[in-house]
Order: structure tokens, then C-alpha cells, then sequence
């Protein structure tokens, strides 16, 4: 190619021509010609026929209707046709691909899918509903190839999205933005388009087609039109919603001013397209949609199902800076079940929806009344009265307000916790996270799959132990357990199926099956004989058996030497009007759990104090204590650490007096079973410490005399027997070593640096650091004015150079010669 420059330096304009391309297997593919995109392309005369232009186009033109850009193509029907052949394929960097759709080519793929939706007269179309995606795209492709237009159906539906979210946005620019900035899409420049994210062209007369039928309500006016939009056809569903067949596309998107939400990904709603998805910064995997100007199925209103398959109505936030959005949030990628529902013109009142009035007019109080249920009693009920006590509902001043339409709609028995609101007051969070779950029909219950425990469970814990645990006033950790069928563990070691701890005290349990068998226990029965009563002289504590539907709440107490069991109330739990009743006595019961824990705590009898028959201590790092009235499991996150810990003890061989040790160990579950159980509690006087450390001392004589160390002595590896016996014992030999070391100890260095002795983390160390341990037991007893003897026995184990230390044995026979009456 020749320099096309003029004389005076300047380069000369040429309008490059785009060739038609014939391929063949004997004519090699020529490179194409570099075509600026932006320079309009013209068709040599020897390939293609000039295009009449339609008289309205031209009347357009003339009176500056089109874009100031440059005119938009003419929208006759008239399709230009190569001479005596189809279009051909371009190639674009070596692929084939279709040709660039024209203006009137949108035009007809409007029309197409205006009758997918709607109908059109004269067209035989089959009935929307039942067909999928790709069945409507096939006919699309069927009739744009009947009108000349030659693209296959995956062509023609990947256009039509694209061409959607175009038109959705200069719909919002449109309705919105047009007012606020002056000018209509179709008079901005493509500078302001791009600034305001627009697209870069959209034709108006496809645009005012997609309004005929997309958007009902748009309020433009828009001339005659060849398919003109039919009224929709309507019908009943099953649910008794007058919905319609099909309707426009939900327009669910968020406005082009919005700045709080981003895209994240789209959902697919049945029967309907693809929707968008907006999030607010910092969401990636949720978010919501639009629902402002919404033509749903010409609905009213919109409902959807989740997995359960219960229908919610679909909400938008009012007068928020989520204003149009939806309340519900969605998974990218989730297909929901959507229906629409007309509002009936026979009834003249019409309840107002909870989104139709401002959020600071409509507000929800669950917070304030479950405040105000939470305040326990002020003294704990008698025996006596206790069943009483569980059946009296809360004063009316504080039962849960209730829009009028939710409380009318509630099964009966709803009077005892809900009244119906006379005010703008509607306790939606109450509704949906208690009261929902409960009157919920499950519909994997039934008579033929309730064939287990399991299939109850989750009736249990939404109608009782949930309800529980949100009225109760302080923290409540609930722990469930299988039923454990093992027959070698007794039965008082056998966890309840659910547990309840408040303050670190069980004083909440459970005992459930599925129905009564012969041979084998009753839950009334295996709750009482589970328990080891160590609550001193605690009233009684509660709890509840289950068969099947039938709950039982009750109260466990002790009577003389024995425990008994006292029935306070039953529900029903087959009926929606019964699980409200148990709302009831939950609630009651809730405000009693932490008055028994109080006293609890506080109750200090001779030299006993009250504990919990079953305990749970979470280690950290996956290892887990279980405690039970005569046994401690030890679960390992490791095998090879169950097996190090083993090994130790095995090494003992329960040669160590006053010390734990091993009684059963399962490799599989990587656990070790501990006897005694013990109570872990600091003496509470003088000579509950010279007990205790006369028992650490005769087992240290006997750890060292086998040349072992235990090097992690504390109060919280010194424990007392639960059983009656008033003996002090040494567990957690975990760190137990051969003396002597040579090496520091990793964890004196870093964690425990003030907990043990001073050579540990020099490194060199041997069994006096049990004697430093000693020492340390005196200092951190948390008693005052200790005795001179005590003082000196101190001061002596704690000494810095090991070889002034005392031996185990010496500290043994200094506390044998210790007594109650020695000087302060």
C-alpha cells in the first residue's frame, strides 16, 4: 500500500470496504483487511443491494429522533440478503462468527419473545408454562427464520440477554435518572453514557417494543404496534393464588445511581429468567434483589419457597438505603420457586404488608418483651407449687404483639405468650425464629419414617430445648448424646440424651425415645437413674422425658437417701396448638435455671461443696474432657499423642497411690477412660491443705522413686474424690518424664513461664521440680495467715538452687508432724 498523504503533510481520509470472504477447500483464507470499529462499514456495490429506508425512519431523522451520534439503521422488515445466498460467516482472529445484529434485527427478536410471554394474534404458540430455556429459544430462532433473519436458537438466546440488561438499564435511567439530569438516554452523548454506565447504544424503537411488554406500568406514550399485547391469561394454582401464566420479566436490578450494592452473581427463578444478584462491600456469596417496579406474573405480591418448602412472602425495604431491595438474601447460583398472588377486590380491607410503612413506624420489640421474660423470679417455687408455677402464663403487659393478620393465623392456644397488636408493633423476629420452627409441619415425620430417635429430634429441639435456651437469662450450653447401647459401662455412667449447663452446672437434662419396647427402659426411668444427686441441698433440679410426641417436664430432687422424680406438666406435640402450650412452661422453666445456679455457688456445706454429676471441658486443640458421676473420658484430637499419654500410664501401671489411672482405653475413638472422678475445688480451710498435701506428697515419694517426674503440678491436677471419700488425688501425668532431663521443658518456656521451677527452662532439671511444685500448691491455695510451719515448708520448696530443696519424702513427714493447733 502506497502513503496516502496530501501535499501538505497530512494524512488522507480513506474509507476502508469490507469484501465478502468465499471459502472454499481449494481457495486459501486471506488475511482480512484491518477495519477501524468505529468508522461506519459500507458494502461494495457488486455484493449487496441498497436497503430502502422505511418513510417513518426517515421522518425521524428528519426531526432529530435518533441519537446525536449518528442515525440508527432502518427498522423495516425488509431483510438484505446477499444475491442468491444465505448471510456469510465473518471471521474474527481466525474464528467464525455471526454477523453484528442489526436495529431491525432486535426488532424482531422483541416481537418474538413479546409473544414467548404473551401471545400475539394469529400466532400458534404453546402454552408457556412446562416449557424450558431452551424450548423457548428454538422457537425464537423458528420465527425470526420465518421473517428472513437467519441465527439459530443458541445465537438468538445469548443476544436476547445481552439485550436485556441493556434495556434494564436505560429502563432505570429512564424512570429515574431522566428527571434528575435533564436529558433521555437517546439525547446523551456517548461521553455521558459512559460516564453514567449506560450502555453505549440502544435503539429507541426496540426499546419502546421491550416497554409494551416487559415493563406494564412504565407510563410512556408508545404508538400502534403490529402485535399488540393481549390481556394475560389468568388462572387458579393449588395453593388458591390467582396468578398468571406467564407475565414480564421480574424486573429485579439494581438502579445505576445505587452505590451501597455491587453485582455478585445471578439466581434463577422458576419459570422465569435470570436475575441479578446485588451485595453490599464486603458480601461475595449472598445478596439480594430488586424488587421495585416488579411485573412478575402481573403479581401483587410474591412468595417463594425455601428448602423446606414453606412460602414466604417476598419483602422490600422501604425509605432505607436498601430501598426496592429485597429482605431476603439468596446463594449466587440458587434456583428459587417464586409465585405470584393478586390481591382479591372482594375484600375492601386490606391488611397493610409489613414493608408498606416505614420501618420506624412498623417497629419490631422482640428484643425489649424477651428482655423483659428474661428477669428470673425472685425466690425459686417449692416442690409443691413448681407445677403450678410452669402452667402460669406471662402478664398480658408483656406477651408478644402480633400483626393482626399473623395472630389471626395462629393455631389456637396462641392467647398465653401472643396478643394481637393494636399498635404499629410486630414481633417479626420472635415469629421467625421461634414461633416458625415450631408450628412448622415436618414433613419427614411421619408414621412410616419415624422409625428412630433421630426422626424426633428436631421436634424436641425446636418446641423445647431451643425455646429453653433463648428465654433463659444467662449463656445455657445444651450438649445432646446418642443413646449409647453399650452394655458394659453402667447405666449412672451413661450420658443423658440432652444436657443442659448453666454455670457450669447440669441442671437441665433430657431423656427421649422414640416409643416405649418391651425390655428395654423407660426415659422416666433411666433419667432418675442416671443421676448421681451432688447438689447438697439444692431443691430439685428439672428436666423432661419424651415418647415420641408425648413431653413430660419434671423435677428431680432428693428425698432422704434416694432420688425421686416429680411430673409437672405434659404436651402433646402432634399438634400445632399444643406446641404453643409448651411455650409456656419452657419460658418458666428458663427463669428458674439460674436461680438453681446461684444457689449453687454459694452454698458452702461443712467441707463440701456442691458440683455437676456431668461436665464438659473443651482443652482447646480438639482435645475434650467428659466427666461422669464415677468416670473421666479423655478424647484426643491425635492418635499419636492417645498413644504417647498411654504409654505413660501404662508405665505407672497404677503403682502411684492417690493417683488416676486408666480403666478403659478405645484406640478407634482415640479416648482414654480415668477413674476416680474428682471435684476440682482449692481447700477451703487449713486442714483440708495439710490432707491434701500429705496425699501429693506419699504419691510424689512413690513417682520418684521410680525415677519419673510429673513437672506440671497445680490445683487443677490436684483433685478430690466425688465418691464420699475425702482423699485428694494426682492426675494429668501428661508431661511425666524419666529424671533426669536434660532438655528444656517447651512448655515452662513459653507458656507457663511463672508455674514452674526456674531449672525447667534453663534446661538441665530432675524430680526436685515436683518439690518446687509443692511449694507452688502452698502459695496459690488462696488462704491467709497460714501457719509458721506451712510458711517455712514454702519458702524451702521454692528455693532457686535445687540441692537446697527438700525431698518429697522430708515434706511428707513435715506435714505428718502438722496439726490444726500449730503457730501462727
Amino acid at each position: 500500500m502506497g502513503d496516502n498523504t496530501t501535499g501538505d503533510g497530512t494524512r488522507k481520509q480513506t474509507v476502508p470496504q469490507q469484501t465478502q470472504q468465499h471459502f472454499s477447500a481449494s481457495s486459501p483464507i486471506e488475511p482480512l483487511e484491518c477495519v477501524n470499529p468505529k468508522k461506519p462499514r459500507y458494502f461494495s456495490s457488486d455484493k449487496w443491494k441498497q436497503a430502502p429506508m422505511a418513510e417513518s425512519t426517515q421522518a425521524r431523522v428528519a426531526a432529530g429522533s435518533s441519537s446525536d451520534t449518528y442515525s440508527s439503521p432502518p427498522h423495516s422488515p425488509t431483510i438484505i440478503k446477499p444475491e442468491g445466498d444465505q448471510f456469510q460467516h465473518q471471521l474474527r482472529k481466525g474464528k467464525y462468527v455471526s454477523p453484528v445484529w442489526k436495529p431491525n434485527e432486535m426488532l424482531w427478536l422483541a416481537r418474538a419473545w413479546r409473544i414467548q410471554y404473551l401471545g400475539g394474534a394469529g400466532v400458534q404458540v404453546q402454552p408457556s408454562r412446562g416449557k424450558t430455556r431452551a424450548d423457548k429459544d428454538k422457537e425464537v430462532a423458528e420465527f425470526l427464520n420465518k421473517h428472513g433473519i437467519n441465527r439459530d436458537a443458541k445465537t438468538a438466546g445469548t443476544k436476547w440477554d445481552n439485550m436485556l440488561g441493556e434495556f434494564r438499564k436505560v429502563y432505570e435511567w429512564e424512570k429515574g435518572e431522566k428527571e434528575r439530569v435533564g436529558k433521555s438516554y437517546f439525547r446523551l452523548s456517548p461521553y455521558e453514557r459512559k460516564l453514567h454506565r449506560l450502555p453505549a447504544s440502544f435503539d429507541e424503537e426496540v426499546f419502546e417494543e421491550l416497554v409494551q411488554f416487559m415493563v406494564p406500568r412504565v407510563g410512556r406514550t408508545v404508538g400502534s404496534r403490529a402485535l399488540p399485547m393481549p390481556p394475560p391469561v389468568m388462572t387458579t394454582s393449588l395453593l388458591g393464588f390467582d396468578t398468571a401464566l406467564d407475565g414480564g420479566l421480574l424486573s429485579l436490578h439494581s438502579s445505576s445511581s445505587s452505590k451501597e450494592l455491587r453485582r455478585i452473581g445471578k439466581i434463577r427463578m422458576t419459570w422465569e429468567e435470570s436475575v441479578t444478584l446485588w451485595a453490599e462491600e464486603g458480601e461475595h456469596h449472598r445478596g439480594r434483589v430488586k424488587l421495585q417496579c416488579s411485573s412478575f406474573l402481573n403479581a401483587d405480591e410474591l412468595i417463594f419457597f425455601d428448602d423446606a418448602m414453606v412460602g414466604s412472602t417476598m419483602e422490600a425495604f422501604e425509605d432505607t438505603p436498601l430501598r426496592g431491595f429485597s429482605v431476603d438474601t439468596f446463594v449466587n447460583g440458587q434456583q428459587v420457586k417464586v409465585f405470584g398472588r393478586r390481591k382479591s377486590a372482594q375484600h375492601p380491607f386490606v391488611e397493610p404488608s409489613i414493608r408498606s410503612m416505614p420501618p420506624m413506624e412498623f417497629q419490631d420489640p422482640t428484643d425489649f418483651y424477651m428482655a423483659c421474660l428474661r428477669v428470673p423470679p425472685t425466690t425459686l417455687p417449692s416442690l409443691f407449687e413448681l407445677s403450678w408455677h410452669l402452667q402460669e402464663p406471662p402478664p398480658e403487659d408483656y406477651r408478644f404483639p402480633l400483626r393482626r393478620d399473623v395472630y389471626r393465623d395462629l393455631p389456637p392456644g396462641k392467647e398465653v405468650m401472643f396478643t394481637a397488636s393494636s399498635e404499629l408493633l410486630d414481633c417479626r423476629a420472635m415469629v421467625y425464629d421461634m414461633l416458625g420452627p415450631m408450628i412448622r409441619t415436618n414433613t419427614s415425620l411421619s408414621a412410616a419414617s419415624a422409625t428412630d430417635r433421630d426422626s424426633f429430634i428436631g421436634l424436641w429441639d425446636d418446641c423445647i430445648n431451643r425455646v429453653v435456651s433463648k428465654f433463659c437469662s444467662v449463656e445455657m450450653v445444651i450438649i445432646r448424646k446418642p443413646s449409647s447401647p453399650s452394655t458394659d459401662q453402667p447405666l449412672q455412667d451413661r450420658w443423658p440424651n440432652v444436657t443442659g449447663f448453666v454455670k457450669n452446672f447440669c441442671l437441665w437434662r433430657g431423656e427421649e425415645t422414640d416409643r416405649s419396647r418391651e425390655g428395654q427402659l423407660d426415659p422416666s426411668s433411666t433419667i432418675v437413674e442416671k443421676l448421681l444427686w451432688s447438689y447438697m441441698d439444692l431443691p430439685y433440679i428439672l428436666g423432661y422425658y419424651a415418647v415420641g410426641y408425648m413431653v413430660t417436664f419434671c423435677a428431680i430432687s432428693r428425698s432422704e437417701d434416694r432420688v425421686i422424680m416429680t411430673d409437672l406438666y405434659s404436651v402433646d406435640l402432634s399438634f400445632p396448638s399444643e406446641r404453643l402450650k409448651a411455650l409456656v412452661p419452657c419460658y418458666r422453666i428458663a427463669g428458674l435455671l439460674p436461680l438453681l445456679a446461684d444457689r449453687c455457688l454459694n452454698r458452702v456445706l461443712d467441707m463440701q461443696v456442691p458440683f455437676s454429676d456431668f461436665e464438659r471441658i473443651n482443652l482447646g486443640n480438639g482435645d475434650i474432657i467428659e466427666m461422669t458421676p464415677n468416670t473421666v473420658t479423655r478424647s484426643f484430637s491425635s492418635k499419636k499423642k492417645w498413644a504417647m499419654v498411654k504409654e505413660i500410664y501404662d508405665m505407672l501401671d497404677q503403682r502411684i497411690p492417690h493417683a488416676e489411672f486408666i480403666y478403659r482405653a478405645a484406640e478407634i475413638d482415640s479416648t482414654l477412660v480415668f477413674k476416680p472422678r474428682g471435684c476440682k475445688f482449692k481447700p477451703l480451710n487449713y486442714d483440708q491443705l495439710v490432707e491434701a498435701l500429705k496425699y501429693v506428697t506419699k504419691a510424689l515419694v512413690a513417682l520418684h522413686d521410680l525415677s519419673f517426674m510429673h513437672r506440671d503440678l497445680s490445683w487443677d491436677k490436684v483433685l478430690r474424690r466425688c465418691d464420699g471419700e475425702n482423699e485428694w488425688f494426682v492426675t494429668g501425668f501428661d508431661e511425666a518424664v524419666g529424671a533426669p532431663q536434660i532438655y528444656p521443658h517447651p512448655v515452662a518456656s513459653t507458656e507457663a513461664r511463672g508455674t514452674h521451677a526456674p531449672e525447667m527452662v534453663r534446661g538441665l532439671h530432675g524430680v526436685k521440680v515436683d518439690v518446687w511444685g509443692v511449694g507452688h500448691l502452698v502459695k496459690t491455695c488462696g488462704l491467709t495467715n497460714l501457719p509458721k510451719m506451712l510458711r517455712e515448708l514454702q519458702s524451702r520448696c521454692l528455693d532457686q538452687n535445687p540441692d537446697q530443696r527438700p525431698t518429697a519424702a522430708d515434706c511428707y513427714h513435715h506435714l505428718l508432724s502438722a496439726s490444726s493447733t500449730a503457730t501462727y
